[in-house]
């Protein structure tokens, strides 16, 4: 029996304030692909329109590493049996099967023609995914024409040009035989540090270097996004639903979802008192916990590991006085201590500035004080290798951990007192275990120590 699982997915948000249209262009989407397949079916979503959206062609084929369509692999790409369709306003539409055999590796290019001249309005500012193209279809032309609009936060702020929106696309979804080991699917559910890419890409492709086969990732993250509140009056709806609300739709129904990483909480902190927020929508401990409770029940019930990443440290200035930074330490010590999570990742620690205390360092933050760049990105995605302390780890993850060492190259040595250590330490190179600790323990080691001090 075949067997379904995404291998790219953005999450939808309100974009019509965006100052350009599609209309009678071609926007094609890249989505890089880690699995193997005998076919593919895209999710279109429109939900955040009024009216209808008309797609007036679209194809779906791979992508050479210049963007260039792989000779012969260009397949229509229809929705019951047409090229030609309407994506009716607040809903989802699959795509019909296509018989694509996809490989890990490959480059997965959908493209999409917008003959109307109607505003897409659902949709997500990742141009690191997405080229528009001068007007015309160009759906099965090898290079499209593209069409280019820098704006001022594009240079300012984000390492790509926004004015080229992922639209309508929401998810790839790649079929399987399912006699083949079920891949991990691990979803990325954040704001715009996470939607951005700076960190999250580099650790995609370390990801998808080691766990070739094995894993997808998909970035679930919208710029401004908050966990308690919808967007802020100032940005029309552009930083979406709030998380608490939106998990529903774009977190759980993802195709063989298996891990989340949850990053939401910095613009509760920083978004109240500005763009119309009141400042009485400013988060409390309580109130975070209890909606971070509620994401990660909802996912362990649908059996999804839950990994929580600590808010990332931020410049103080007006906009963020040092009453919100200890705040901002304070939710983080909760997630660290008492949060329902099966792991903690601290981001921030490789970026942070240890000698002022706060924000980040300047050779790893944006001008804003707020985003990682890419620099900084790439910091956090190697963080691994270089960090030694790791809190709140099961068994099967402290082996992991070995593994991921040894794949390196690395000799791992692992000392252990307890049951849980027992993976580990077989699996280590070399393996120290405690007089004092487990029968477990001490019979799968190559050393004791007979003095516990």
């Amino acid at each position: 029996m075949p067997r379904r699982v995404c291998t790219f997915a953005v999450a939808h948000t309100d974009i019509s304030a965006q100052p350009f249209n599609n209309a009678a262009r071609t926007v094609r989407i890249f989505a890089p692909n880690n699995l193997s397949g005998s076919a593919v079916y895209v999710k279109f979503s429109n939900y955040y329109s009024d009216g209808p959206v008309w797609v007036g062609n679209a194809t779906i084929g791979l992508a050479d590493a210049k963007g260039r369509l792989v000779p012969d692999t260009v397949r229509p790409l229809t929705v019951h049996g047409d090229t030609s369709f309407a994506l009716v306003p607040q809903r989802d539409v699959f795509s019909d099967r296509v018989a694509l055999p996809v490989q890990p590796g490959c480059t997965i290019a959908v493209s999409l023609y917008y003959p109307g001249g109607e505003k897409v309005t659902s949709g997500n500012f990742v141009g690191i995914f997405a080229n528009r193209s001068v007007k015309g279809d160009h759906c099965d032309a090898p290079a499209l024409p593209k069409a280019r609009l820098w704006t001022d936060l594009s240079k300012s702020v984000l390492p790509w040009d926004i004015s080229s929106a992922t639209t309508t696309l929401s998810e790839v979804i790649v079929e399987q035989d399912d006699a083949l080991p079920a891949p991990r699917v691990v979803a990325m559910f954040g704001d715009s540090i996470m939607q951005q890419g700076a960190w999250v890409t580099p650790f995609t492709a370390r990801l998808y270097e080691h766990f070739r086969g094995e894993v997808s990732v998909c970035n679930l993250g919208i710029g401004g996004n908050r966990l308690l509140y919808g967007a802020t009056p100032a940005s029309r709806g552009m930083y979406g639903h709030a998380g608490i609300e939106r998990y529903r739709y774009d977190l759980l129904p993802i195709e063989g979802l298996t891990h989340a990483v949850f990053a939401l909480g910095t613009n509760d902190l920083g978004h109240p008192g500005t763009g119309g927020a009141p400042e009485e929508e400013l988060i409390t401990v309580d109130q975070y916990a209890a909606a971070a409770r509620t994401i990660a029940d909802a996912l362990h019930k649908q059996g999804v590991k839950v990994y929580a990443g600590l808010i990332l440290p931020r410049e103080v200035n007006h906009l963020f006085p040092p009453e919100r930074e200890a705040l901002r330490r304070a939710i983080n010590r909760w997630i660290a201590e008492e949060g329902p999570f099966d792991a903690v990742l601290d981001l921030g620690a490789p970026i942070a500035d240890t000698d002022d205390g706060v924000g980040m360092k300047k050779e790893f933050a944006l001008p804003d004080g707020l985003h990682p760049n890419l620099a900084g990105g790439r910091a956090i995605a190697e963080a691994i290798e270089r960090y030694s302390v790791f809190g709140r780890v099961k068994p099967e993850q402290k082996k992991a951990f070995v593994v991921a060492l040894q794949e390196k190259g690395h000799i791992v040595a692992m000392t252990g007192d307890g049951v849980n250590d027992t993976l580990a330490l077989k699996q280590a190179d070399c393996s120290v275990a405690m007089a004092a600790g487990s029968d477990a323990a001490r019979n799968v080691a190559q050393l004791v120590l007979v003095d516990n001090d």
